[in-house]
């Protein structure tokens, strides 16, 4: 029989237990001053990559509005509010953040806030699963600081990935928080329009903080591949929450499936509610932790998995082309090096593909910017003798050596730029 879930945490926070710090004093202006700032990246401790700062590729001031589409000029958002954009960046999936890159990303972002005081709320726009190098928890960290400059009467609306972590210090901070409700993320820019959107609301009906928010750890944490909300239990899951919103009583709800590719204690399953009814806030959270906990032996890998060895003999034998085999643990859109030789190497290596009349394989795709570069220069149908991958990630087999032909240039050109 399957177990019951025996307890559920169900932290409910007045918000009036908030005592603001610092005197935050309003414009003179009949829009509220909303300020945006946030760092995004999903970080693998498993990975030898660390990110640096430049990574981020961070847009200060006007140049923030360049992520959103619901802040063009014809937009009705964008007339709503005084905006205040200060740094805003978003990395690609990869290894560790320096301490030095998440300092000075972090510092900029104090500096720039404290320098558009005072505000009425926030929009704090993050995904979830960074890791900085000597500190767990970033994200609650960041926000804690953030608090520190801003003061606590400031309405702070957070975004993020489900595939991010909120820890208790990191919900009790901000007000407002939401996570996409799709993955694949088609969601993304929806969810961000909807913490812009409930931000506003509150601040435009002077009603402020939630009265009312429940954060539920739940004890579960999967691979991305296992939480397709294309497929059950996820698509139902995350289908169960619009129902559960009742305007002010239950404002929004949100399941963040966490991140399991860093080795954080924060990284789990987690629940928030919340809204103006105490009641229907700890109902709906504990519905929607209940059905997580429930369904958590439903979720299965979106494709068939096996050993590599299985796959390889699957795909010789088959009459299906192409034989599609994806190695799912160097993944780079999960924060995996992506340069890892070890499969191309066993592919090489392998009898059936010595012969001259072996089936052909497409490896899809190792970085050389070296070996690419060559094949630019000398042009299709020349010879290259070099080596790709293993520059990040070499624990296994290093860079591999290959004779090539060079034959899509302008694709090679492509990547080159």
């Amino acid at each position: 029989m399957r177990k019951s879930l025996v307890s559920l945490t169900l932290l409910l926070v007045a918000a009036t237990a908030f005592i603001s710090c610092k005197s935050n004093k309003k414009a003179d202006s009949d829009l509220p001053r909303v300020a945006i700032a946030g760092l995004a990246i999903e970080s693998s401790t498993f990975s030898p990559a660390v990110t640096h700062a430049e990574a981020f590729r961070a847009r200060r001031g006007e140049e923030v509005f360049s992520y959103y589409p619901f802040f063009s000029e014809d937009s009705t958002l964008i007339h709503e509010a005084q905006w205040l954009p200060t740094l805003r960046g978003h990395a690609m999936p990869g290894g560790i953040v320096t301490r030095e890159a998440y300092e000075t990303l972090v510092q900029e972002t104090l500096e720039r806030l404290e320098a558009v005081l005072p505000l009425d709320g926030l929009y704090f726009d993050i995904h979830g699963a960074m890791s900085v190098q000597g500190l767990d928890d970033p994200e609650g960290d960041f926000i804690v600081r953030i608090r520190e400059v801003i003061g606590t009467d400031v309405v702070i609306s957070t975004c993020m990935d489900l595939h991010g972590s909120v820890s208790p210090r990191l919900a009790q901070n901000t007000d407002l928080i939401t996570c996409y409700r799709l993955a694949p993320h088609e969601d993304a820019i929806e969810s961000k329009r909807r913490a812009v959107s409930n931000l506003l609301s509150r601040l435009k009906s002077g009603k402020g903080k939630p009265k009312y928010k429940a954060w539920i750890p739940v004890p579960i944490l999967l691979a991305g591949e296992q939480t397709s909300t294309r497929i059950e239990p996820a698509k139902s899951l995350y289908g169960a929450i619009p129902a559960l919103i009742d305007n002010d009583n239950m404002i929004d709800a949100s399941i963040w499936m966490s991140y399991p590719w860093a080795d954080e204690p924060r990284n789990h399953g987690v629940v928030v509610a919340y809204g103006d009814d105490k009641e229907a806030v700890g109902k709906a959270a504990e519905q929607l932790a209940a059905h997580f906990w429930n369904v958590r032996e439903e979720f299965d890998f979106v494709a068939p998995t096996t050993t590599w060895n299985r796959a390889l003999e699957q795909a010789l034998a088959s009459n299906v082309q192409p034989f599609i085999i994806s190695d799912m643990g160097d993944n780079p859109t999960a924060g995996g090096a992506g340069d890892v030789t070890w499969t191309v190497t066993e592919v090489l290596n392998h009898p059936a593909f010595k012969k001259a009349d072996s089936k052909s394989v497409i490896y899809a795709s190792i970085p050389g910017k070296d070996f690419v570069a060559k094949a630019v220069e000398l042009g299709v149908g020349a010879q290259i003798d070099g080596t790709a991958g293993a520059e990040v990630d070499d624990r296994l087999p290093h860079p591999f050596a290959s004779k090539a032909k060079s034959q899509l240039l302008n694709i090679a050109k492509t990547a080159i730029k």
